[in-house]
C-alpha cells in the first residue's frame, strides 16, 4: 500500500531541528495510502455470487426502475449474510478474482492524542467525506482521543469481505503513525445510503469491536436487519422526502428497527428527519455527535488500553435507557414524540426506539419536534 505522511505546519523546516521537534508535535498526523483490490472484496460481488442459502430467502419480487411492479428481479429482504473471512476466500477460489480497482485510505488522529481510545471509521461513499473533515467531529476527537478513517473505492465503500482487512488497514496506519493502539481500539461506524453495506454488516460480523454505528438514510432499510448486531447500540436516520425511503413503501421501511427491537432486544433507534431527502444537512451531524458521544461513554471503559490489546466494552442493560415513541407517516413532519425511561413509556416499549439515557433522548426528542438540536 502506497501511504504518505502529512503534516499541517513546519514540514519544509527540517533543518532547523529544534524549531521542527516542538513544531511537529503541536501538528495533527494526517496518513494517506492507495491499495489495489480486487472487486471480489465488494459487497455487490458477494451478493451475486454468494449461494442462495447464504444469501437468505427472498420474499417478494419488485422492480428496482419501477418501484412495486413485478418483473423477475430478485430484491433480498434478508441481509444477515453469515459469510466468514474464510467462506469468502473460499468463494473467490470458486470464482476467480475480479478485477482489480483503487482503494484509498485517510487517517486523522489528533496532534494532543497520546494513545487513541477509538476509531470513527467512516465509509466515504455518500456523505461520509464531509463528515470526516468537519471540524466539530475533529473537536471531539480531539476531547475524548479518538482518531478518524475514511476508504473509499468499489472494493470497500459499500461493504466489504474479509472483515480482517479493515483490522489489517488500521495496524499498517497504526505502525506509520506512531499509534500501533489504532488496530485494538474500539470502533464507532458511519455509512450513509448503501454505505450501510459497511456500518450495519461489519457490526454484525465483528459486534465485539464496535461500540456504535449509524446508518444514514440507508440504500435499502433492509441492509440494517442484522439480528447479530443488535446488542450494538445503532442509530438509523432516514429522511422524510427521500425516494429510497418509499422503497418499497415507507411502512415497510419504519416497521424494520421496531421489529429487530422487539424480536432481538436490540438497543436501536432511528430518527426520521422532516422535509429532507437522501442527504444529510446540518442540522442533521448534531444528532448523530451526540450518539457518538454518548454511546462512547456509555461502551468504552475509561480505564482501557488498546495498546494492550482489543477493549472489552461495556455490555448495555436493555431494561435500562430511555424509549422514544416512533415517527408517524400518517402525521409526517416534525412531531413531538413521546421519550420516558423504559417504565414510564406509556407505549410499547419493547419496540419503541432504544435511547441510551436522558441527555441522548433530550437530543433525539428536540430533533423530532424541530428538526435540530440547539
Amino acid at each position: 500500500m502506497k501511504t504518505t505522511l502529512r503534516r499541517k505546519i513546519c514540514f519544509s523546516l527540517i533543518m532547523a531541528t529544534s524549531f521542527v521537534t516542538s513544531c511537529l508535535a503541536a501538528a495533527d498526523i494526517e496518513l494517506s495510502g492507495t491499495r489495489q483490490l480486487t472487486m471480489s472484496h465488494s459487497l455487490d460481488w458477494v451478493r451475486w455470487k454468494v449461494s442462495d442459502d447464504q444469501k437468505g430467502h427472498v420474499d417478494t419480487i419488485l422492480d428496482e426502475i419501477n418501484w412495486g411492479t413485478p418483473s423477475g428481479k430478485k430484491i433480498v429482504r434478508n441481509w444477515d449474510f453469515r459469510l466468514s473471512d474464510d467462506d469468502w476466500a473460499n468463494l473467490v477460489a470458486q470464482h476467480g478474482a475480479a478485477p482489480e480497482e483503487e482503494a484509498t485510505f485517510d487517517l486523522w488522529v489528533p496532534s494532543d492524542t497520546k494513545v487513541v481510545r477509538g476509531v470513527v471509521a467512516i465509509s466515504s461513499h455518500g456523505s461520509g467525506k464531509a463528515l470526516f473533515e468537519r471540524s466539530d467531529l475533529r473537536q471531539m476527537a480531539r476531547e475524548l482521543d479518538l482518531a478518524l478513517f475514511r476508504f473509499v473505492g468499489n472494493p470497500v465503500q459499500r461493504g466489504f469481505w474479509p472483515r480482517s482487512l479493515l483490522f489489517d488497514m488500521l495496524e499498517d496506519f497504526g505502525k506509520k503513525s506512531g499509534h500501533p493502539e489504532l488496530a485494538n481500539a474500539p470502533l464507532f461506524l458511519y455509512g450513509h445510503s448503501n454505505g450501510t453495506g459497511f456500518s450495519a454488516l461489519f457490526t454484525s460480523a465483528a459486534s465485539e469491536r464496535v461500540w456504535a454505528w449509524v446508518s444514514m438514510r440507508p440504500g435499502s432499510t433492509y441492509q440494517v436487519f442484522q439480528p447479530r448486531a443488535a446488542q450494538v447500540p445503532g442509530l438509523v436516520i432516514f429522511g422524510e422526502d427521500d425516494q429510497f425511503f418509499a422503497r418499497p413503501s415507507v411502512k415497510e421501511n419504519l416497521s424494520i428497527i421496531p421489529l429487530v427491537r422487539k424480536e432481538y432486544d436490540a438497543v436501536w433507534n432511528f430518527a426520521v428527519e422532516a422535509h429532507t431527502g437522501h442527504g444529510p444537512g446540518e442540522n442533521t451531524w448534531p444528532l448523530v455527535l451526540s450518539f457518538l458521544r454518548n454511546s462512547f461513554e456509555a461502551r468504552v471503559p475509561s480505564g482501557a488500553d488498546p495498546r494492550s490489546g482489543p477493549v472489552a466494552l461495556n455490555p448495555l442493560d436493555v431494561e435500562a435507557g430511555y424509549r422514544g415513541e416512533a415517527w408517524s407517516e400518517e402525521v409526517g413532519g416534525y412531531q413531538d414524540l413521546e421519550i420516558a425511561p423504559a417504565n414510564d413509556f406509556k407505549g410499547d416499549a419493547a419496540a419503541a426506539s432504544w435511547l441510551l439515557n436522558a441527555d441522548y433522548a433530550n437530543d433525539w426528542h428536540q430533533f423530532q419536534l424541530e428538526g435540530k438540536i440547539n
